[in-house]
């Protein structure tokens, strides 16, 4: 595009539009901020409950609700820490338990290596009836090598 030295045309022509740049608030960000401003919004409205009840001489309203909570904290940290209790007494009983079945594992491996017996094939297996060698001889050595013996799985 070449630019007329005309100047009513020149003012015609659109400006080329120059990007500022753009700014993102991310989430933490403005979870930080909005955080921030609750506190600071949610203090001085406390502030000013207790001035208006020390005014007019009362308890603030404020006080009686954190009052009644922190008599409510002993008794729901009995509770968390009954549960917590559980939930630790279920994770360790599961690692005693895996612990258990790795023993038993371990146990029999050492008695089983040196009891184990070679037993002989107890099937008479008939020859494939394909002329190809190789598949015969891999379907020999699949049958042979099987560990199921209902159903024998062949490669």
């Amino acid at each position: 595009m070449t630019r007329s030295h005309s100047p009513v045309l020149f003012l015609a022509e659109p400006v080329a539009i120059q990007r500022c740049p753009q700014v993102r608030i991310h989430f933490f960000d403005f979870a930080f901020l909005t955080l921030a401003l609750i506190a600071i919004c949610g203090g001085c409205l406390f502030v000013m409950d207790l001035a208006a009840a020390r005014s007019a001489g009362q308890e603030s309203p404020m006080m009686q609700m954190l009052s009644q909570f922190g008599d409510m904290i002993p008794s729901l940290m009995h509770g968390a820490a009954n549960y917590a209790l559980l939930f630790l007494a279920s994770v360790l009983n599961s690692a005693l338990i895996v612990a258990l079945v790795y023993g038993l594992r371990a146990l029999d491996r050492t008695f089983s290596r040196d009891t184990r017996r070679q037993y002989p094939m107890f099937m008479n297996l008939p020859r494939p009836k394909s002329k190809n060698v190789r598949g015969r001889r891999a379907a020999i050595r699949a049958r042979e090598s099987s560990p199921f013996l209902l159903s024998p799985v062949y490669r």
